[in-house]
């Protein structure tokens, strides 16, 4: 397969009627075995796994994060931090460049393979994994520590208590991943990397640092809510007040795009106004999904397990985002290309680190390896949900966030089988 089409096709997808990536939903392709079954198998281990009957950690504090340091505007910054922060502005700052005024291919501009391709996913995997990352990485944080003046003492961790307002930034980033048609067009890039920097510091100017990244900043908020998870810190997590709906709206905006990228959208693609239709789809699902979540949470509180609901759901839905970040390849192909569009981000023929998807191999895994792939990432996620609501409440409580759990995991088992 032509490097340059594969990427290609990555993009366009959702507008050529000619292009199929997915099969129909009982058609095993690359899983080897029906969809609908491997979503139905998977939901049921994931509910024998939360229902187990174990009793919850009495040894962690349902406040026991409160002076762990894991989001980003939190204090003061080491010099390290600081050190890599400069770095990490100066990629913002290239990446818009490029987008804006480098080459429109998205092949040969460093913009679409380090922003949509690589760095979402990679970011979400990391913080899962290792920690507070974001920490040392939040450019939005470190361009407003040098414009606004902190607005909370520098001792106070700065908790958030209310995210809903977040629910619109996470809005505006899946219509972007999921409905957006030109997902991975430099010049869309860097016009969204500019307008979210303008907002972001914009909103830090009106409200304050700490109060606009605390409560509407997405990113900060979802890796810093990551990161607990590798301290041990979930099942002691008190989430937010709208942290619900804000997971939902991720969930339900990743697993729409894999719809409609797939035969169950179909011809909605092509029709005349196909973008609006694209709207109405991703806020329909958004929707439910944030409701789902929103409802299930309510029902825990009445039997008990207040906030477990978000606390099961936050792994589930980050191996959602890395899962179907990996869909058609889009993942391993920005990560071979990155090497070589670093030595020439704006396309304009430097080749410096030598030609940008020479030696690239579209398809490394294969397949069906692939789809094995995702579908690990998709178990490992919703079954580490199932294990900490195990250490969160008494199996009784325990009830409304499997139902979640299930819920997402069918969810995203049948979407990597359509795409």
């Amino acid at each position: 397969m032509d490097v340059r089409l594969s990427l290609f096709l990555t993009h366009s997808a959702g507008t050529n009627p000619e292009v199929i990536f997915a099969h129909p939903l009982t058609d095993p392709g690359g899983l080897l075995v029906s969809p609908l079954l491997l979503a139905a198998v998977a939901a049921v281990v994931i509910a024998g796994v939360a229902l187990l009957p174990s009793a919850p950690a009495r040894s962690t504090r349902i406040d026991a994060q409160l002076g762990l340091v894991v989001y980003s505007w939190q204090g003061s910054l080491t010099r390290p931090q600081e050190a890599v922060r400069a770095l990490s502005v100066a990629l913002l700052v290239l990446a818009a460049a490029a987008g804006r005024f480098g080459s429109t291919d998205e092949l040969e501009n460093i913009a679409p393979a380090l922003i949509v391709g690589a760095a979402w996913p990679l970011l979400v995997a990391v913080s899962a994994a290792a920690g507070p990352v974001w920490r040392w990485l939040d450019p939005w944080d470190s361009l407003a520590r040098i414009f606004v003046r902190s607005d909370r003492d520098e001792a106070s961790p700065g908790l958030p208590s209310d995210v809903r307002p977040a629910a619109v930034g996470a809005l505006g980033l899946v219509w972007y991943l999921s409905a957006y048609p030109d997902t991975l067009a430099p010049r869309s890039i860097g016009l969204a990397l500019a307008l979210y920097t303008v907002i972001a510091l914009a909103g830090c100017l009106a409200v304050g640092r700490e109060a606009w990244l605390g409560r509407a900043e997405v990113f900060g908020l979802v890796f810093g809510w990551l990161a607990l998870g590798p301290r041990g810190l979930l099942a002691a997590w008190q989430p937010p007040r709208g942290a619900e709906a804000v997971l939902g709206v991720l969930a339900g905006g990743l697993l729409f795009g894999a719809v409609r990228h797939s035969l169950l959208w179909g011809s909605l693609n092509i029709v005349p106004l196909a973008t609006l239709y694209a709207l109405a789809g991703l806020v329909a699902s958004c929707s439910a999904a944030a409701a789902m979540l929103w409802g299930a949470g309510r029902w825990a509180a009445r039997r008990g397990a207040p906030g477990s609901v978000a606390a099961a759901s936050l792994p589930a839905v980050a191996a959602l985002a890395v899962s179907l970040g990996m869909s058609r390849n889009r993942l391993f192909t920005s990560i071979q290309l990155l090497p070589a569009l670093a030595g020439d981000p704006f396309g304009a023929g430097w080749d410096l680190l030598g030609a940008a998807g020479v030696g690239l191999d579209p398809n490394p895994l294969g397949t069906t390896g692939r789809v094995a792939a995702q579908v690990l990432v998709l178990m490992a996620g919703h079954l580490f949900g199932a294990y900490v609501l195990t250490r969160r409440s008494a199996p009784a409580g325990r009830v409304p966030a499997t139902v979640g759990l299930c819920a997402l995991a069918a969810a995203g088992m049948l979407a990597v089988g359509a795409v």
